[in-house]
């Protein structure tokens, strides 16, 4: 990414992303604001999108084991669906960090959340 992405080039992205890459998108954005130092070790996206997705997918369920079948199906969406998702993500992520700074202050988790939940929910 050589510039930071317009709020409108965010959104347009987003919003040609289905509800479960939305999902993927919020829960990777998430970790990307607790952990930001991480965001540039492409190992650890891929790490955190395989998790994030498993949840997305329902099959990170307390005391459930996935199956072969639930699996294959998370292989296959990573594999489908990584570069897309990691992409908007990471413009996502640089975005609110602008809209952060626009703000002034001082930043906080919650206003980028809020700034977050805004973008995802924007259709």
């Amino acid at each position: 990414m050589d510039r930071v992405p317009t709020a409108d080039e965010v959104r347009a992205e987003l919003r040609a992303l289905d509800q479960l890459d939305r999902k993927v998108v919020g829960g990777l954005v998430v970790l990307c604001m607790a952990m930001p130092r991480q965001v540039r070790d492409r190992e650890w996206l891929a790490e955190r999108f395989v998790h994030v997705a498993t949840v997305a997918h329902g099959f990170a369920e307390e005391g459930e084991a996935a199956t072969d079948d639930d699996v294959e199906r998370v292989r296959l969406y990573a594999r489908l669906r990584f570069d897309p998702v990691v992409r908007a993500t990471l413009r996502l992520f640089v975005r609110t960090g602008e809209d952060l700074r626009a703000r002034g202050g001082t930043p906080d988790f919650q206003a980028a959340q809020a700034i977050v939940a805004g973008y995802l929910g924007a259709d």
